[in-house]
C-alpha cells in the first residue's frame, strides 16, 4: 500500500506538469523566480499606480518639504518669515532650527507702504529669488502694457481704458518686472558650493597626477594614495557670511547625519578624510550638476541684496560655470502679458461693473496661462508673483483664481501687493459709497490665507522713540489663516500667530525680521522718550508681564504715550488715508 501510494504520488507529481517539486528546484531557478515574482509584483504596482491617481509628493517638487495635517510647503525665502508666520516649528535640520514655509495652495497679501515700498521690495526679492535658486517656475504678470502707455494714460483722463486704478499707474510694465529680475539678491550658497567645487577638481587633480598606472593596476583599479591633501580644521558654514547661516538650512531628507559626518573635533577621521584615504575618487560631476538648482539640499537659501544674482551667470552664452547650459534667471521667470484683460469697452452705469469684467478678464488670463505652464512640466512648483494689483478687479478675479488652484490640487503659492491708500483716494473709490470701498478690500484680505503690512519709520513726520533706533520699521500681521500656524501658539487661542507686530531691521546686505521686546538701557536715553522719568513702556503706569518672549499690556490699551501694546511696544498702525505709528 505504501508502494502504491509512493508510485501513485510519484505518478500524479510527474504527469502534473505545472506542479514543481520542490527537490528539483535548483538555486538559479529560485533566484529566477523570486525575480519573475519580484518583477511581476512590481508591475502590478506600477499598473496600479498608473490607473490611480494620486497627490503630487514632495519629493517629485524641488524646494518642498511634508508639513502637518498633510501639507507640502516651500520657503519664503526668509527664515524669519518661515519659523514667525507659516507652519512655525517643526523639526528642521541641524542647523535650520526648525521653520515650516509657505503652504503650496495659499495666497500671501503684502501691502506696501504709502512714501516708500523699500522693505516691502525686499521681501518680494527673496521670495522671487528662492524660487529661482530652487528651480521653481516664478511667473509674473504684468498690468501695463508698456512705459509708454502709461505715461500717456497719466495725461488722458478720458482714455480708451475703464478703471481709474489703471489710470492712475496702478499695476507694473514689463520694462518694471524685467528690472525686478535683474535685482535678484546674489545667492550666498551657489557661491559656497561653487567654491567647494573647486577645492575639489583641484586636490583631486594634484594627487591623481602624483601616481603612475603601475601603482593604480596594483591597488586592484583603485588610486593608491600616498599624500592626502587635509581640509581646514574650521567649519564648512564658516565660508558663509554670517547672515547665511542666520537663513539657509538644509532639508533633513538631504541633509547628512552627524555620524556620517564623522568626529568634530578628531579632523583624521572625518568622513572626507577617510573616503580619501580608501583610494576612491570622489564624484564631483555628481555635486557639480546640484550647484544651481533643487537637490542641492538647501531648503532656504541666503541671499545678499546689495549684490545681484544675475552677476553669477554668464549672460552671454547663457551658460553659467557648473556646467548647466542654462541661466535659472532666464529659464525659471516669465513674464506674461496681462495687459489687455484691462482694454474693455466702458459701460453705462455703475462702475462695478467694470470691475467685475476686468476682474473675469484677469481671471481667464492668469488661468490661461497657468494652464499653459503646468501641461508642459506639472511636477514643479509655480510662484505667481503680482505686483500692485488693483484692488478692485483683484477681490473679483483672485478668489476664483484660489479656487480653481485648490480644486485642480495644482503646485501654485501665489504672493500679491497692493496699495491700499492708492485704492481708498481714487476717484473711482471716492465716487463710489465709501463702505462699499472699504468692503472690497476687506474682501481680497479675507480672500488671503496671510495678509501683512509694512510700516516704514522713514515715511513718518516725527521720529520714532529711541528704543526703535535699531528698527526701520513695523510688520503687522492682519490676517493668518490657521492652516499655515501650528506649532508656536496655542490652539486655545485660535492659532495665532507668535505675535500680531515684528520689527524689522534693514542694512545693505539683509533684511531681519524679529520679535518686539524690551530694548537694553542704552537705547533708552536716560528715561522715556515721550517725556517723564520712566521709559517706554515701562514705570508704575503699566504693569507687563514676560510669557514666552512676548511682552503683554494687561492694562492698558489706549492712546495713552506712556502704555504699549500688546505686541507693537506702542506700535499702531491704522487704515484711511495712509499709515500712522503712534507711540
Amino acid at each position: 500500500m505504501s508502494s502504491s501510494f509512493k508510485r501513485r504520488g510519484t505518478k500524479k507529481t510527474s504527469a502534473s506538469p505545472g506542479t514543481i517539486s520542490p527537490a528539483s528546484i535548483s538555486s538559479t531557478d529560485s533566484d529566477g523566480l523570486t525575480n519573475s515574482t519580484t518583477s511581476s509584483s512590481s508591475s502590478s504596482a506600477s499598473s496600479l499606480q498608473q490607473h490611480h491617481p494620486r497627490t503630487l509628493s514632495s519629493s517629485l517638487l524641488p524646494g518642498t518639504r511634508p508639513w502637518t495635517s498633510n501639507l507640502t510647503v516651500t520657503s519664503f525665502g526668509l527664515r524669519e518669515m518661515d519659523s514667525f508666520l507659516f507652519s512655525p516649528g517643526g523639526g528642521g535640520g541641524k542647523d535650520g532650527g526648525g521653520g515650516g514655509g509657505q503652504p503650496l495652495q495659499t495666497l500671501i497679501l503684502l501691502e506696501e507702504d504709502r512714501l516708500t515700498d523699500d522693505l516691502s521690495r525686499a521681501l518680494c526679492r527673496y521670495w522671487c529669488a528662492e524660487g529661482v535658486a530652487q528651480r521653481q517656475l516664478v511667473m509674473m504678470p504684468s498690468l501695463l502694457p508698456s512705459a509708454e502707455e502709461s505715461l500717456q494714460l497719466l495725461d488722458d483722463s478720458d482714455g480708451d481704458r475703464v478703471d481709474g486704478h489703471i489710470n492712475n499707474n496702478e499695476g507694473s510694465t514689463p520694462e518694471e518686472l524685467h528690472g525686478f529680475v535683474l535685482s535678484l539678491p546674489r545667492n550666498l550658497h551657489l557661491d559656497k558650493l561653487r567654491s567647494k567645487s573647486t577645492t575639489k577638481k583641484q586636490s583631486s587633480s594634484d594627487t591623481t597626477t602624483s601616481f603612475s598606472a603601475d601603482e593604480r593596476m596594483s591597488n586592484h583599479g583603485r588610486e593608491a594614495i600616498t599624500a592626502i591633501a587635509e581640509e581646514d580644521e574650521h567649519d564648512e558654514d564658516d565660508d558663509i557670511p554670517d547672515d547665511a547661516n542666520d537663513h539657509g538650512h538644509r532639508d533633513p531628507r538631504i541633509a547628512t547625519t552627524t555620524s556620517d559626518e564623522g568626529l568634530i573635533n578628531a579632523w583624521q577621521y572625518r568622513k572626507s578624510i577617510q573616503v580619501a584615504r580608501s583610494g576612491i575618487a570622489n564624484q564631483i560631476g555628481s555635486d557639480v550638476g546640484q550647484v544651481a538648482g533643487a537637490g542641492d539640499g538647501i531648503y532656504c537659501h541666503s541671499y545678499n541684496l546689495s549684490q545681484r544674482m544675475w552677476d553669477q551667470f554668464t549672460p552671454n552664452d547663457n551658460t553659467d560655470d557648473d556646467g548647466r547650459h542654462d541661466n535659472p534667471l532666464v529659464t525659471n521667470t516669465r513674464i506674461i502679458d496681462c495687459s489687455r484683460s484691462f482694454i474693455t469697452p466702458k459701460f453705462a452705469g455703475d462702475t462695478s461693473l467694470h470691475n467685475q469684467h476686468q476682474g473675469m478678464a484677469l481671471f481667464c488670463t492668469l488661468w490661461k496661462h497657468l494652464q499653459s505652464e503646468l501641461s508642459t512640466n506639472r511636477n514643479r512648483v509655480i510662484r505667481l508673483f503680482i505686483h500692485r494689483l488693483p484692488v478692485g478687479q483683484g477681490c473679483i478675479a483672485m478668489p476664483l483664481l484660489m479656487a480653481k488652484i485648490r480644486k485642480d490640487n495644482l503646485p501654485v503659492v501665489v504672493l500679491v501687493t497692493i496699495r491700499p491708500w492708492k485704492w481708498l483716494t481714487t476717484p473711482t473709490a471716492k465716487n463710489n459709497n465709501t463702505n462699499n470701498t472699504i468692503d472690497t478690500l476687506l474682501s481680497l484680505r479675507n480672500t488671503a490665507d496671510t495678509a501683512l503690512s509694512l510700516d516704514s519709520f522713514s515715511s513718518l513726520r516725527t521720529p520714532p522713540p529711541p528704543e526703535f533706533s535699531l528698527l526701520q520699521g513695523i510688520l503687522t500681521v492682519h490676517k493668518c489663516a490657521s492652516s499655515t500656524t501650528a506649532h508656536y501658539t496655542d490652539t486655545v487661542t485660535n492659532k495665532r500667530p507668535l505675535a500680531d507686530r515684528f520689527g524689522v531691521k534693514r542694512d545693505g546686505r539683509k533684511v531681519t525680521v524679529q520679535l518686539l521686546h524690551l530694548p537694553p538701557e542704552e537705547y533708552s536715553k536716560g528715561g522715556s522718550s515721550t517725556g517723564g522719568g520712566d521709559r517706554s513702556g515701562g514705570g508704575h503706569t503699566t504693569t507687563t508681564a514676560i510669557d514666552g518672549g512676548i511682552r503683554k499690556d494687561q492694562h492698558h490699551h489706549g492712546h495713552d504715550n506712556t502704555s504699549a501694546s500688546a505686541a507693537g511696544m506702542g506700535c499702531s498702525s491704522f487704515g484711511g488715508g495712509g499709515p500712522s505709528l503712534e507711540f
